[in-house]
Order: structure tokens, then C-alpha cells, then sequence
């Protein structure tokens, strides 16, 4: 698998979660990860990722809370946020979508199944389609 050059940002209070994220992921993009709200803010500012993976429940500032403050920062409106969860609740992802997430993958991780969502709206990103309702 070569390496895209593509920068993701995958954000995850639990230490064990960013480990399977970096295991998955650093041999295909330019990983960087950030264990809670405040810190992914920072690393969006420093490194511009392309792309944001985002826990939902996380304690200080929740995925929705996050996934807000990001994209209200000016050059980021657009910035696709995939939420990650360990619930799969209909509801759980219904208010995310409706806070601006781009979609969501569900925990623990499925190698093919995140490449295939990340390379996805990545690509989305690259040509300018976005999801307005």
C-alpha cells in the first residue's frame, strides 16, 4: 500500500483508540492524532489536515462540540468530519450529521472500511461537493 499524502487528523480520548488509528492508518496518510477537543483545534490550526476522524463522546468537549468550533474557524466550514463511535444509534448519528459531520465509522476500526470513507470524502473534498440541504 503506498502512501496517499494526505493529511488525517484522528481524535480519540482513549489512548488504546489512536494506537489502532495509527496501526491502520500511518502506512496510507500523513497521520496525526490528538486525544481531546481543545487539542484537535491546535492541530487543525498547525497542520491542516484534510480530513478529520472524531470521536463522538469524549469528556470537556464532545465530537459535536468540537466538529462546531472547527468548522467556525475561518478556511475549515468545509473540512470533512468523519464522527467515530462505538454505538451505532440511528439517533447518535442522526445529530451528528445534523452538526455538520460528513459520515461516520463505527469502532473498532475495519481497515478496509476506513480507507474506503476516508479515500471517499477525500476525493469529495478534492472536486467540491459538499452536502447542503
Amino acid at each position: 500500500m503506498s502512501k496517499t499524502g494526505k493529511r488525517v487528523l484522528v481524535v480519540d480520548d482513549m489512548p488504546s483508540i489512536l494506537q489502532e488509528a495509527k496501526d491502520v492508518m500511518s502506512d496510507r496518510y500523513d497521520l496525526f492524532t490528538a486525544s481531546s477537543g481543545a487539542e484537535a483545534i491546535e492541530k487543525v490550526k498547525n497542520f491542516n489536515p484534510e480530513i478529520v476522524l472524531m470521536d463522538m463522546h469524549m469528556p470537556e468537549m464532545n465530537g459535536i462540540s468540537c466538529m462546531e468550533a472547527i468548522h467556525a474557524m475561518d478556511g475549515y466550514e468545509d473540512l470533512p468530519i468523519i464522527i467515530t463511535m462505538n454505538d451505532v444509534s440511528v439517533i447518535t448519528k442522526a445529530r451528528a450529521y445534523d452538526h455538520g459531520a460528513a459520515d461516520s465509522i463505527q469502532k473498532p476500526f475495519i481497515p478496509m472500511n476506513v480507507f474506503r470513507k476516508v479515500d471517499m470524502h477525500l476525493k469529495l473534498a478534492e472536486i467540491g461537493w459538499k452536502f447542503d440541504l
